[in-house]
């Protein structure tokens, strides 16, 4: 019952009305947990502006970026959506660290350096329009109603191609078949993405709606140099067989990583210097 009337009250504090009424009243101006945010760019909705303004948006990750990330020379951010966690990252980083931020969605890949550039001038800042998939090459990426939901559709490269490690404009849907609610967007593993940046030691923050099997299970060895990640795991599936949250952090955990903190799907984990 508690919780019914939890989700009704989230619903109705981050309605498009709520929305509405909260970009007018802070002149699209909103500070969430310490930092502000400049919404007035058409990519936040007004779901989005409401849910920033009460502390709804990814609360959980972000409460755990600033409870565990230090100033980390080099921290890797997949998933870096409207750039709002690449803000907080940010401000937890000292003058001269490095972040990388990684999204596969063009709608918002087009405009995240530019969203990011207020909270990074103390720092080096690399944006990259990828996905991150089980092999190089182009894959097919659903663009769902929220920028919450799009995700891979399928892991298999959409054609054959050889391994690219930077950023390339993605084609259009038509090219590769992708069919509705589908571009197809270059992919690239972690390791590739490390490998073309010359990251050895590095921080990580996922979300990239279970691609993240992609290293955990399918190249653990790309994580050899991370020792702190927050990440939010998703059932996805993985080899042709479904895998759960609980799978993913087994397999983080049997890379020697420790749970520093769990709520939900969100994890941060915590490995020692080898």
């Amino acid at each position: 019952m508690l919780l019914r009337a939890k989700i009704s009250t989230a619903g109705l504090l981050t309605s498009p009305a709520a929305g509405a009424v909260v970009g007018a009243a802070t002149r699209n101006r909103i500070r969430n947990h310490g930092v502000r945010f400049d919404v007035t760019d058409p990519v936040f909705t007004p779901r989005q502006r409401a849910a920033l303004f009460w502390r709804l948006y990814e609360t959980a990750e972000i409460r755990m970026i600033h409870r565990y990330v230090g100033p980390a020379g080099t921290v890797v951010e997949l998933g870096a959506s409207l750039g709002v966690t690449g803000a907080h990252i940010a401000s937890r980083l000292a003058p001269g660290s490095r972040l990388v931020c990684v999204e596969a969605n063009p709608d918002l890949a087009a405009g995240l350096r530019r969203r990011l550039e207020p909270h990074t001038a103390h720092l080096t800042l690399d944006v990259a329009a990828l996905a991150i998939s089980e092999r190089p090459g182009p894959v097919l990426f659903d663009i769902a109603a929220t920028t919450l939901g799009s995700r891979l559709r399928d892991t298999t490269p959409a054609a054959p191609t050889t391994a690219p490690t930077t950023a390339s404009a993605p084609t259009t849907a038509s090219d590769n078949a992708a069919g509705p609610g589908a571009v197809a967007v270059p992919g690239v593993t972690l390791r590739h993405l490390l490998a073309d940046r010359r990251i050895d030691a590095f921080d990580l923050i996922s979300d990239i709606e279970g691609a993240e099997a992609s290293f955990l299970l399918g190249d653990p060895g790309a994580l050899d140099g991370c020792r702190l990640a927050v990440i939010e795991l998703h059932d996805t599936v993985f080899a042709g067989r479904r895998v759960t949250t609980d799978e993913l952090l087994a397999a983080a955990c049997g890379l020697g990583f420790r749970v520093l903190h769990r709520h939900g799907v969100v994890a941060a984990l915590t490995r020692d210097p080898t």
